[in-house]
């Protein structure tokens, strides 16, 4: 055996072993780099199963059978007991290799025996068979490799001599290392991944009216990102989403409002300028002052002109204090009668309306939201960075707070909580504001607002691109192929899943 050649082979499976993180690709790996290095026909890849006491069957090769079928036949995972009497079971119980010259001829003092149902079935012949352990650091055996059949230079079957069982077992060695670690790294995004679940729940736990507005935002931006993978031109045709990046993307979406952990619940829940506490003392109010009303006033006529003044000013304010749109006429309105003055039954003169309950009606932004109150929830993106960045993401989740950070950024410098412009705010958060904002518009169970038609949705989603808030490429995609409609049947066919 050349030496050097085979430092070299250790050397190159060791890096694409090492590289390898997803566990079925390095079974595969595993199966294709030991028939290649032994110039053996078959490798069968094993995995011990210490809570089930089973081995299951990963991944296998036969190259003959492969060459005369034109096709390698579809692998089906499978488990087999963890017992003494296979060949695999034996390896995996005691740690030992074995080796077998022929298997059709096993002495009949061994623990295990050949099962040739696969000979059987495929027409094959199974002789030589090498079965060793793959064992960790600690000795541990994690799985079984077998191999089948080695050839030498004129393609004849001969058993594996004893110096090739122990460099495959050091091949086996360095498998199990890079199963632990595959199998670590894969832990971790298990981790990462309840971590985001349990994170998702919490904000959405803390208002029922929110509830799937994550899980809804991941499914339209996982859409949009896969839509542009398949793009073969115009602005997005050197753009590819790889799995990682698809599976960073869709976490930043389902995090994108933990931050709301931290926003107060009156603000959080607030469905209309004054709260149902504030309105019922208004109202209380106003029957003082018709009580009042009825005791000052003797003339009927007059009376029941200032009765039903009355009513229609509480009317109006009840009104305007649902969401919606407050002109500057209707704000004078409710600063005239807020300013309105009676005389209670201790003669004290009062004005009808509070100076904060005035400003509340009248001063509001972003929807039912004071200024005062807006900047509360504006402060949720920080509290999503603040939390998200003593999240310690691995090297593929590492974007996850700046993605989740920009979602209200806009590419005109208008969005919070940073005022970044254009190339500035990466693909993913811009994805991810047209996903927020169609939501949002489109959404039913908004507590401080009715859902938006959907053709006035995309119109002002037009819009914010026409005036620069929102990327322009994405929402032109997004309305004009139609993607809107397949999250819109998607919803209502309660097929969201994240």
């Amino acid at each position: 055996m050349d030496y050097r050649e085979l430092v070299f082979s250790f050397n190159r499976i060791g890096i694409a072993l090492t590289s390898e993180t997803k566990l079925q690709n390095l079974f595969n790996l595993i199966v294709d780099e030991i028939i290649e290095f032994a110039d053996c026909d078959a490798c069968s890849l094993y995995i011990k199963d210490e809570i089930k006491s089973e081995l299951v069957f990963q991944a296998t090769k036969t190259v003959s059978l492969a060459k005369k079928d034109g096709s390698e036949s579809v692998f089906r995972s499978f488990s087999v007991p963890l017992e003494l009497k296979s060949i695999a079971g034996y390896t995996a119980i005691t740690g030992e290799t074995v080796n077998i010259d022929d298997c059709y001829n096993i002495p009949p003092d061994k623990h295990y025996s050949f099962n040739n149902s696969y000979d059987i079935k495929t027409g094959y012949r199974t002789r030589s068979m090498l079965s060793v352990p793959m064992k960790d650091s600690e000795g541990n055996v994690l799985g079984v490799i077998q191999l089948i059949n080695q050839t030498d230079k004129d393609g004849n079957i001969v058993p594996f001599s004893k110096e090739f069982e122990e460099i495959i077992l050091s091949l086996a060695s360095q498998a199990a290392v890079a199963l632990s670690n595959a199998r670590l790294l894969e832990a971790n995004k298990n981790l990462y991944k309840a971590l985001v679940e349990a994170f998702s729940e919490a904000i959405e736990a803390r208002s029922p009216h929110t509830a799937g507005h994550s899980k809804r935002v991941a499914f339209i931006s996982h859409m949009i990102a896969e839509h542009i993978n398949q793009k073969k031109e115009g602005a997005f045709k050197n753009i590819y989403f790889s799995e990682e990046k698809l599976e960073e993307l869709k976490y930043a979406a389902l995090l994108h409002d933990v931050g709301k952990v931290a926003v107060p619940e009156n603000v959080l829940e607030k469905r209309n300028k004054l709260e149902d506490e504030d309105i019922a003392v208004i109202k209380n109010r106003f029957e003082v002052i018709k009580f009042s009303t009825e005791f000052h006033i003797h003339d009927e006529e007059l009376k029941n002109n200032f009765l039903k003044q009355i009513d229609g000013d509480l009317k109006f304010i009840l009104e305007k204090n649902m969401p919606g749109p407050c002109n500057d006429e209707d704000k004078a309105r409710i600063v005239e009668i807020g300013r309105k003055k009676f005389v209670d039954f201790q003669g004290e003169e009062h004005t009808y309306l509070e100076e904060e309950e005035i400003y509340m009606l009248t001063n509001f932004v972003k929807g039912n939201f004071s200024p005062e109150e807006w900047e509360k929830m504006k402060r949720h993106v920080t509290s999503t960075l603040d939390i998200l960045d003593a999240v310690p993401f691995t090297e593929e989740l590492k974007d996850i707070p700046r993605i989740a950070g920009a979602h209200h950024e806009m590419l005109d410098g208008s969005g919070y909580p940073q005022n970044v412009q254009g190339e500035n705010i990466m693909l993913q958060s811009r994805i991810l504001a047209v996903a927020d904002v169609f939501e949002a518009l489109t959404a039913h169970d908004r507590p401080y607002k009715k859902a938006i038609p959907v053709d006035k949705a995309k119109q002002i989603l037009g819009f914010m691109a026409k005036d620069g808030e929102l990327d322009k490429e994405l929402v032109e995609m997004f309305i004009n192929e139609n993607l809107y409609q397949s999250y819109l049947d998607a919803r209502d066919n309660d097929q969201i899943h994240a």
